[in-house]
């Protein structure tokens, strides 16, 4: 898996949660990642699930280890917050 196909992924989480709505319970981060990396879990191929795996990696990666889940769901956060977090974490992909 490339460094750029990760960052191609985390990208269009990015763009799929501004344009759906981002929501922790309705649609959250995880759920974003899968669809933008075209994996269904259960169905999908072994490379979309990597690809999903290392998106996932990389978000948790820039958000200094933390669990994206809990971090999605920390009261307050806001789109915006997630947004530029899951688009810092392709850029730091790729630098």
């Amino acid at each position: 898996m490339t460094r750029s196909r990760v960052a191609a992924v985390l990208r269009d989480t990015a763009d799929l949660l501004e344009a759906e709505g981002w929501d922790p319970r309705i649609n959250p981060v995880v759920s974003a990642i899968d669809r933008a990396a075209g994996y269904v879990p259960g169905k999908g191929s072994v490379d979309g699930e990597q690809t999903t795996l290392e998106a996932w990696d990389a978000l948790v990666t820039y958000l200094g280890n933390q669990l994206v889940v809990l971090w999605e769901r920390d009261p307050g956060r806001t789109q915006v917050q997630v947004l530029h977090a899951i688009r810092s974490a392709a850029k730091a992909v790729t630098s």
